[in-house]
């Protein structure tokens, strides 16, 4: 795991990355469950988490990244980009950020999928095959997560739209 802490102006995912979408929200008290079953569908070597906002103090993240002997605190995290090198640190890391107040978007590799996750509890997946999200979006609501259906996430800090008679 290591990271980049200069900060970069502007925010870096300002359109949907990919044209299928589906907006969860979070369960803080079974992120890992939740993590597992969003990832699931999908391969994942390595991932960077590109934060945008930090609303309070990340205390689990920064002590999470000490592990890794990365000393670090929530100025420097604020527009930073954390890069994990294989699928367990991608999974934990992205477990450890949908639990706290952070705006972010989780980056796999291969780019088969991209997550952006608010600090208003929500986390939405966007996929370039449908059929992928539509399987995923079933196993979701087959394991009790909650899907917010109808909403259409647009960018960073917008509200969103509602979308009459649209699921996934």
């Amino acid at each position: 795991m290591n990271i980049s802490l200069k900060a970069v102006n502007g925010w870096r995912l300002r359109e949907t990355p990919f044209p299928f979408q589906q907006t969860y929200v979070t369960p803080l008290t079974d992120l890992p469950r939740f993590v597992h079953s969003l990832l699931a569908p999908f391969e994942l070597r390595r991932a960077e988490v590109w934060i945008e906002t930090i609303v309070f103090t990340p205390e689990n993240l920064i002590e999470y990244l000490h592990a890794f002997a990365i000393n670090t605190n929530e100025g420097e995290l604020n527009r930073a980009v954390i890069h994990a090198d294989n699928t367990l640190e991608a999974k934990s890391l992205l477990e450890r950020v949908l639990g706290q107040w952070i705006d972010f978007a989780f980056i796999p590799s291969p780019k088969e999928f991209v997550i952006y996750a608010d600090h208003d509890e929500y986390t939405t997946i966007f996929a370039a095959n449908a059929e992928a999200l539509a399987s995923l979006h079933s196993d979701m609501q087959r394991q009790g997560f909650k899907a917010v259906d109808n909403w259409i996430w647009t960018a960073p800090h917008s509200p969103g739209k509602i979308e009459e008679g649209t699921n996934v």
